[in-house]
């Protein structure tokens, strides 16, 4: 899909552009073209561009061009494009190429002879016509998820139109990040969220592309959905691939949490908007168990079953009288009464463990125990009223995240339409 670095010598008209070092990086996406004016590129730059350097107006020295690798492999530039001839710089310096091969970050020559004005034109030209092209497969793709009826042969068709080999088997990854438990003070607006998630998403088209898969990052709702192939031979590591690749972006968001769910693998394109449904029902699960934050469709045992369960408001009416009050309640309160009842489940009525791992003191969870006894009109020393309120409790976040519901159900309604 995305214009990388590896793609550039091959651009037409661009044959006489040499790689030289990084090869490792070659799969980094390139933005947009930048030409470098100062001494240092740093303040200048975003992540992505491939940076040119002239010489024309000021003198490189092999001190400053190492000093722009540094700079640019520390702000996630895609790479450098250094121009050479008999007027400004001669050649690269070995220790340039050395560096830039020890960060695997992506070096070019340039002859000077190739004028700047077609290079910059030819690569912008590409860029935007690939991003016409990925626009139109997030539209096909994103109509699949949402439902679009067509034949399996048709998809297949259109896929190959747009470049996409659908031939092997794949999982759907969905992603959401969410606030870390800091204080009020250091928490993040929602300003700096957005810029999260759009920096989260380029990061794992990156990773998308570093692995040679060519599916693009989708957006829905408040999820970042990844299509990730798997070869049969193989299938059985995609978890440990999955959650390495979960782990590398947290590493680059320390400021919030990432939490993900896993599909079932898939054969047939056609069978994408399923695949999405169960990743990110899975994701539900991992952001209620917070201390697992990878979840596969295939763990979530008799949630699935409730899933599947069309009459929602059978569903609804079990919740209602299992949590009473609690039910679909979204206020601050509620939603830390009924965390506080999952964990305390979860911990198999644990009082103890439950106090520990919520960071209150024992005292303040029986009050919370009390009170939730007083809601639901139920006793918490029964086995089986905390195995109905276990199932309750996970019904709802079904009913949440699957029928998006915002208010109790009408009384009058039976059987609504999904």
């Amino acid at each position: 899909m995305a214009i990388s670095c590896t793609d550039i010598p091959r651009l037409p008209g661009l044959g006489s552009i040499r790689f030289r070092a990084g090869f490792q990086g070659g799969n980094r996406v390139v933005r947009w073209p930048y030409v470098a004016e100062n001494d240092s590129i740093a303040p200048w730059v975003s992540g992505g561009e491939l940076v040119f350097v002239t010489g024309v107006n000021r003198h490189r020295s092999e001190q400053n061009l190492k000093q722009l690798i540094r700079e640019g492999a520390e702000q996630q530039v895609a790479g450098m494009v250094i121009l050479t001839g008999p007027e400004f710089i001669r050649e690269i310096p070995a220790g340039v190429i050395e560096l830039a091969n020890s960060l695997s970050f992506p070096l070019f020559e340039q002859p000077y002879e190739l004028k700047m004005v077609i290079v910059t034109e030819i690569i912008s030209n590409a860029i935007v016509q690939d991003n016409l092209m990925g626009q139109s497969v997030k539209l096909f793709l994103s109509k699949l998820i949402n439902g679009f009826a067509e034949t399996p042969e048709l998809i297949h068709l259109r896929a190959s139109q747009l470049g996409l080999s659908d031939s092997r088997p794949y999982s759907v990854m969905a992603i959401r990040l969410a606030q870390l438990s800091r204080g009020n003070d250091n928490q993040l607006q929602p300003q700096q969220l957005l810029q999260q998630r759009n920096l989260l998403e380029q990061q794992l088209g990156d990773l998308l592309k570093r692995r040679a898969i060519d599916w693009p990052v989708l957006v829905h709702q408040e999820d970042l959905l990844a299509i990730w192939p798997s070869d049969g031979e193989t299938s059985g590591s995609l978890a440990d691939e999955l959650e390495q690749a979960l782990q590398r972006l947290q590493l680059q968001h320390p400021d919030i949490a990432l939490y993900a769910g896993v599909s079932d693998l898939q054969g047939e394109l056609s069978q994408l908007g399923d695949a999405a449904e169960q990743a990110r029902q899975a994701l539900q699960f991992a952001i209620q168990h917070q201390h697992q934050r990878l979840f596969f469709y295939e763990q979530l045992g008799i949630a699935r079953l409730f899933a599947a369960i069309p009459q929602r408001n059978m569903l609804a009416d079990f919740c209602q009288q299992q949590l009473g009050e609690l039910c679909f309640a979204r206020d601050s309160n509620a939603l830390m009464l009924k965390e506080t009842l999952t964990q305390y489940l979860n911990l198999f009525g644990n009082q103890q463990q439950t106090a520990e791992l919520l960071g209150v003191h024992r005292n303040t969870l029986s009050h919370r125990l009390k009170r939730i006894e007083a809601l639901t009109s139920h006793s918490l020393k029964d086995p089986y009223t905390r195995l109905n309120l276990q199932n309750a409790l996970l019904i709802e976040q079904i009913l949440f995240q699957r029928h998006n519901i915002n208010n109790p159900l009408p009384a009058s309604s039976e059987n609504p339409p999904l």
